[in-house]
């Protein structure tokens, strides 16, 4: 709390389901960290012509850690399912800003096509029934808008809590996770967790899915504000959705003076059954796609094989690509992937003039310090071919020239 939107905006945001995740979870933790306020959140979603409501939240203790729970009052005893057409009328002719506008209608277009295969239906005939309740409208949409005021510069999730069991619903009892949450974590990392119920809930996935842009480990970073959002429901553990925010000390951060850190992933396979070329073949793929770098390992492998381990480090946002690739351009069967950190030395690329002509030198600083002077080869190549003179002369030059 006492956060000011300003001094949090561009920040990193790492989203803990360790306990699933829930609509009005979400929106609890976001004003935990100090997100808007409920003042401001009761007039933003006044702008919805949807009556019959209002908010409130209450200060709880769950397993000892202080946290916000986030209360929907709604007046209305029974409420007929809504339609997607319903759902994009309120949100479109709403007096909510664009960018919030546009949020709300991408998420709840993600839960219909879920809602629409799970029960094949088509999106014109499928209709909302626990998300389309007043209560996960407005969870959705004030999350969408305490987001918009937040303004992550990146948004980061843990492997999503499902739970175990069957949840009730309106079309009868379903397993948990529900084929709704389901289709939506598809493609996130997702794990059981000890509770015999259901953790994520549709609304809760949808969301996840939505914000978050990396899945995995907490990310490097200096840790700033952390909020806790209450669930309702009993829990052997603390049923809590936890926000972190803080400032990164990997990728575009600094993680100190001269020095980088870098969140890679590593991916690592076996091959003994591919030619030279193949694999050549395959690193060049994988670099042009991104990789950061491509290795190969000689290996000995069952039944005295020669063979290679292929390694892969990328970011993460990479990892898909490169995963295509190895499966569809190698004859492995699986690929192992690990999540690393990769420090690196500040670089910089300047260009320094020799008696052999311009050469880019790449420099490498750790704590104030050049350590590292690494001309380019292309420029050392051009310029030896050119004066007729060996390429080691025209990198000594570029060295002693910085």
């Amino acid at each position: 709390m006492g956060n000011t939107i300003s001094a949090m905006a561009g920040q990193t945001l790492y989203i803990d389901c360790f306990s699933g995740v829930a609509g009005d979870m979400f929106v609890g933790a976001l004003l935990d960290l100090g997100v808007g306020s409920l003042e401001f959140l009761r007039a933003e979603l006044g702008k919805l012509d949807m009556d019959g409501w209002s908010i409130d939240t209450e200060t709880v203790k769950v397993s000892g850690l202080a946290a916000t729970r986030f209360l929907v009052n709604v007046e209305i005893e029974a409420q007929e399912p809504r339609s997607l057409n319903d759902i994009e009328d309120l949100i479109a002719h709403s007096g909510l800003s664009e960018k919030v506008r546009s949020k709300c209608l991408a998420i709840f277009g993600r839960v219909a096509r879920a809602e629409a295969k799970a029960h094949g239906e088509s999106l014109e005939t499928v209709h909302f029934h626990e998300v389309g309740m007043v209560d996960s409208i407005i969870d959705i949409v004030g999350t969408c808008v305490l987001f918009e005021e937040l303004q992550p510069e990146e948004v980061y999730c843990s492997p999503v809590a499902l739970g175990s069991g069957t949840v009730k619903t309106a079309h009868g009892l379903m397993p948990v996770p529900s084929p709704a949450t389901a289709l939506l974590l598809k493609g996130i990392p997702v794990l059981q967790g000890a509770e015999h119920q259901e953790l994520a809930t549709p609304t809760g996935a949808a969301l996840v899915a939505y914000f978050g842009r990396y899945f995995g480990y907490l990310p490097t970073m200096k840790l700033g504000p952390v909020g806790y959002g209450a669930g309702t429901r009993e829990t052997k553990g603390p049923n809590l959705l936890r926000l972190i925010l803080g400032e990164r000390t990997g990728g575009t951060g600094k993680a100190g003076v001269g020095e980088e850190i870098e969140q890679q992933v590593l991916l690592e396979t076996n091959i003994d059954d591919s030619t030279p070329e193949q694999l050549a073949f395959l690193a060049e793929r994988l670099l042009e796609e991104g990789a950061a770098d491509v290795w190969m390992t000689p290996v000995v492998m069952k039944k005295s094989r020669p063979g290679v381990v292929l390694s892969v480090l990328c970011p993460i946002e990479e990892v898909e690509g490169s995963l295509d690739l190895m499966f569809t351009q190698s004859s492995t069967f699986g690929v192992r992937v690990g999540n690393v950190e990769r420090h690196c030395l500040e670089r910089r690329i300047e260009k320094v003039v020799t008696r052999y002509g311009t050469v880019r030198v790449k420099i490498g600083v750790w704590k104030k310090r050049v350590v590292t002077v690494s001309p380019e080869y292309e420029d050392c190549r051009s310029a030896a071919l050119e004066h007729g003179v060996p390429i080691e002369v025209v990198y000594d030059a570029a060295r002693a020239s910085v």
